[in-house]
């Protein structure tokens, strides 16, 4: 059985159109009508509407131009004994966003600190404008920063529009969130175009204030290497793609490391994420308990299971045990957690897409069976062009892939078939699973998720991100 079958039937052809929609309605469904969106948005920004989904392909990204100039906006605290911390500006598509930068105090090399532009993941709306760039803060981010700058590379964290807010300035862009940070799953595009101009911009840095305090500073452009965490990686493999061969980038990337990357197409993204965060029909076998299938007992099968393993924060994977878990998977079907993300992902589209006015979607529900989801052709043409999970042509950096086997977020299976696609296209991948794993390639304190004998993948995955951007084998230990 194929990746897409396994995940559940999407419509991505329409040739059939017309037998397909007759034979809905004798199946059973439900089809949502469009309405506006319900939050307030700041439609000001011109590229905040697109004249077509196809200027968010690769094909697309790969023909634009890219440029910054970097500002030193603020010192970050006093140097630790290895890296020096500042916060940049710089300007994204018209937009003022910021970027955290940690020197090394370690000598530099003759041509320059090499360089790890680090990706992070999602954050939110809400979260976004007091976003802090990990300074200061004890979390898995904060080390992994910590960890390249200890060993001599320059790191880059850009925050991406609408996100961090800078001596009482906050960053431009939050429309984007409010438009496309929902279940388009289309706000990571918007974050590669930032992060690809910083890449362009990172000489700049060389004279936009560190001077004062680093007088010898250079950049060694030709290893630029790339890190992306969860949303992150779908960002890291987008900026991979872009700066592939032939495209407009000058200042093109040397290597990529995805941790957990959130990066399959964009309807399975939507298929996945929202059920597994809000019903517990997604990870319960066919008669309502839990085993890590979809099997249960009598051999009662779950047809719309989507993975085993919800996050460990769920503490207890027991229902008759649930306090606050039960408010928090609170959806009775995973077809009412994807007809949410369905309506968001049509509004915006509805709304921001100039040719696209009236698109509308499907869903089938029929007792035992497993629900289909029926997209407007349109939308279904225009989806599966965003992205880079399927644009291994142009993923000729050497990429490491590095999960667990018990993460939603991304799924072994993922992550082996687009190493496989990479390495068949021409390319170097390396896909490393770390078992009983959690997000963050930690181990879990629950025993359901981690057994006693797990081991951690964090360290693992630094040291291959360090050989990797060596140029040396990261299969070796």
């Amino acid at each position: 059985m194929n990746l897409q079958e396994k995940r559940g039937f999407v419509m991505t052809s329409m040739k059939n159109s017309a037998m397909l929609w007759f034979g809905l309605l004798l199946l059973g469904c439900s089809e949502r009508p469009i309405d506006e969106p319900t939050r307030a948005q700041d439609e000001s920004h011109e590229g905040l509407h697109l004249s077509s989904l196809a200027e968010l392909s690769v094909e697309a990204l790969r023909k634009r131009s890219y440029h910054s100039a970097l500002r030193i906006e603020q010192r970050l605290g006093s140097d630790s004994e290895s890296v020096r911390p500042y916060i940049a500006s710089y300007d994204s598509d018209g937009l003022r966003v910021y970027a955290r930068i940690d020197v090394p105090t370690s000598p530099m090399p003759v041509a320059g600190y090499p360089i790890v532009v680090f990706l992070h993941g999602w954050a939110g709306i809400d979260a976004a404008p007091t976003f802090r760039f990990y300074y200061a803060d004890d979390s898995n981010y904060g080390e992994m920063i910590d960890s390249y700058a200890e060993l001599g590379f320059a790191v880059f964290t850009p925050g991406f529009r609408g996100h961090g807010t800078v001596q009482g300035i906050p960053a431009d862009g939050i429309e984007y969130l409010a438009a496309w940070d929902n279940g388009s799953y289309i706000s990571p595009v918007f974050y590669a175009i930032d992060a690809l101009n910083l890449i362009e911009g990172l000489k700049t840095v060389e004279s936009a204030g560190l001077h004062l305090k680093d007088p010898q500073l250079t950049i060694d452009t030709g290893r630029i290497n790339v890190v992306g965490h969860s949303q992150g990686g779908d960002v890291a493999l987008i900026v991979a793609a872009v700066s592939g061969e032939d495209s407009s980038i000058k200042n093109t990337i040397a290597a990529a490391s995805i941790w957990s990357g959130t990066f399959p197409s964009r309807f399975t993204q939507l298929e996945t994420y929202y059920p597994m965060q809000t019903t517990a029909e997604a990870f319960m076998s066919g008669d309502g308990t839990w085993n890590g299938t979809d099997a249960g007992k009598n051999d009662a099968v779950n047809p719309n299971f989507v993975f085993g393993y919800p996050p460990d924060w769920i503490v207890t994977i027991e229902p008759d045990r649930w306090t606050w878990q039960a408010e928090t998977w609170s959806l009775p079907t995973v077809s009412a957690a994807m007809e949410i993300k369905l309506s968001q992902m049509y509004d915006a589209i509805n709304t921001y897409i100039d040719d696209i006015d009236d698109a509308s979607y499907q869903i089938a529900n029929s007792p035992g069976e497993k629900t289909l989801i029926f997209h407007d052709p349109r939308v279904a043409e225009g989806i599966e062009q965003i992205g880079a999970f399927n644009a291994e042509r142009f993923l000729t950096e050497p990429i490491t892939l590095q999960h667990s086997d018990r993460d939603f977020y991304s799924f072994s299976e993922w992550n082996e078939n687009l190493c496989n696609r990479i390495s068949s296209a021409g390319g170097t991948c390396f896909d490393f699973e770390y078992m009983q794993n959690t997000h963050s390639l930690r181990v879990s304190e629950h025993t359901w998720f981690s057994s006693s004998n797990a081991r951690p993948g964090f360290d693992a995955a630094i040291r291959r991100d360090i050989a990797l951007f060596e140029g040396l084998d990261p299969t070796v230990e």
